[in-house]
């Protein structure tokens, strides 16, 4: 990956091949919505209907590509790492389970849709349990280590952006 002064270059394609990033190589600063540094690795917002992953060493020179384009640096609330806490190699409080499925409820996902989402992504996340992380399991690493296909690619991209302000002006 590449960042330059108007746009991100991905010589080699865009991890994804569901993507159509990973056939164009490029996203214009103008097809980006938002930037997101905290979710791993940083995101942004593509086209108002695709989370694209950046490297994480890019932080820096992402802030400052942002900034330059004016581009909104968020911190929206992550959805699939909250989908995914189960699956995690960490014990939680009563407590902590019901405050993220009361987040993510207000974010767009009701309990009784998370339990189908959690029965879809688990089956992925379960076989690839010798890889588990302790800390943090989101929508990359769910995209990663699944089968992935160009239905099941873009479900979980509009899960993802249940809770994207703009998604209503989808051109």
């Amino acid at each position: 990956m590449e960042i330059t002064s108007k746009e991100i270059l991905f010589p080699h394609g865009y991890f994804f091949k569901q993507s159509p990033v990973h056939k164009t190589k490029k996203i214009d600063r103008d097809q980006i919505s938002e930037i997101n540094l905290n979710t791993y690795p940083p995101s942004l917002v593509y086209h108002h209907n695709e989370i694209i992953f950046l490297r994480d060493e890019s932080k820096e020179e992402l802030e400052i590509f942002a900034k330059n384009n004016s581009i909104p640096v968020v911190d929206r609330f992550d959805i699939w790492e909250h989908i995914n806490r189960p699956f995690l190699d960490t014990e939680f409080e009563e407590y902590e389970k019901s405050m993220s499925i009361q987040q993510l409820d207000e974010n767009g996902i009701s309990k009784s849709e998370l339990n189908r989402i959690r029965i879809k992504a688990g089956k992925t996340m379960c076989i690839n349990f010798l890889v588990w992380e302790w800390i943090y399991l989101g929508l990359f690493d769910y995209l990663s280590w699944t089968w992935l296909y160009k239905k099941k690619y873009w479900w979980a991209m509009d899960v993802g952006l249940r809770n994207y302000k703009n998604k209503s002006n989808i051109s």
